[in-house]
């Protein structure tokens, strides 16, 4: 009897330990809505998961080196670039949100290590202002310190969430837990780009 007790406790416990807090649920519905704005290429739901004041950073290499351009708007239907990099990710699909680590993509191989959709809690990626900071040292150019310093604080309150599909199809951009809500602020077309 007292096994059994002791073995309800546990499983009581269990349940408890999975349950989702509203910040964790707020993640995961703003991952799949803005997932399904790609696939859809809807503009205007997109625009709703986006921080007026904050815009969109949008990282993408062009020739040898990986740069960025901050956008107010998302258009799915301007063919210039950069904004045509958008459209790669229409009719993508989400399975299942997994954490742990991050796939990885192998120029070598030309593909990710593996599928799914991913975010990695335990480790706050810092490509957006490693990228200023490479660009300041090789290019020049001239970003400011300060500037540099708002990428990094940004990408501290930011989650990386990398979606691999079945058809080849990706999506890999950051969230930000700004003013009680998550809000996309990176889009990366640096990651799978082995151009350079």
């Amino acid at each position: 009897m007292k096994a059994l007790i002791l073995c309800l406790i546990f499983i009581m416990q269990l349940s408890i330990c999975k349950a989702i807090s509203p910040k964790e649920e707020a993640f995961r519905k703003t991952v799949s809505g803005v997932i399904k704005a790609f696939a859809d290429q809807d503009s205007l739901t997109l625009s709703k998961f986006m921080d007026k004041k904050t815009g969109i950073c949008l990282l993408f290499r062009n020739g040898v080196f990986d740069n960025l351009m901050q956008l107010n708007t998302i258009g799915f239907r301007d063919e210039q670039f950069p904004q045509m990099m958008f459209s790669s990710a229409k009719g993508i699909r989400a399975p299942n949100l997994q954490y742990g680590k991050l796939p990885k993509y192998s120029c070598e191989r030309e593909g990710w290590n593996k599928k799914g959709l991913w975010v990695d809690t335990m480790h706050t990626d810092h490509m957006v202002s490693a990228i200023c900071k490479m660009r300041n040292k090789l290019v020049p150019d001239h970003i400011a310190a300060k500037t540099i310093s708002g990428y990094y604080t940004l990408e501290q309150k930011s989650r990386r969430v990398v979606l691999v599909g079945k058809n080849e199809l990706e999506l890999v951009f950051y969230l930000s837990y700004m003013n009680g809500q998550w809000v996309l602020t990176i889009v990366d077309h640096v990651s799978s780009d082995c151009s350079a």
